[in-house]
């Protein structure tokens, strides 16, 4: 059976491929390997220093950190908070209770003007649907 052409663009790529893989294995010079005295301690101290460091494991869900902006004097940015608040509501049903009673615990304060009162309403009424 003679060479097909797809038998011949394998053996291309086969020679490509371990005429690449020669060239990552072997490097011409030793040189290349080598780094200097101070840039191995270097390494090292940033290594160690790095082990060192106190791994946060806590989690703050996303909410909490949008939570803030709903004291926030600019309307607009307040308006973004709580529709980006009622939508982790709507994506994330195991937030959605505790974003109810974050935005319930908003209207309870005094200082909260009434058009911010009825936005937050009508968002808690969409998470309630």
């Amino acid at each position: 059976m003679a060479d097909t052409p797809q038998k011949g663009i394998l053996n291309r790529i086969r020679k490509l491929v371990a005429a690449t893989g020669r060239g990552i294995v072997w490097r011409s010079r030793a040189k290349d390997n080598d780094i200097s005295k101070k840039i191995a301690q270097k390494i090292q101290k940033n290594s160690y220093d790095y082990s060192l460091l106190k791994k946060n494991d806590s989690y703050t869900p996303p909410y909490l950190i949008l939570a803030d902006q709903l004291q926030v004097e600019d309307d607009q940015i307040f308006r973004a908070a709580v529709h980006a608040i009622v939508n982790i509501a709507a994506g994330r049903p195991k937030y959605s209770q505790e974003i109810r009673d974050l935005l319930e615990q908003y209207l309870q304060q005094d200082n909260v003007s009434q058009p911010r009162r009825d936005y937050v309403r009508l968002k808690l009424f969409e998470i309630n649907k």
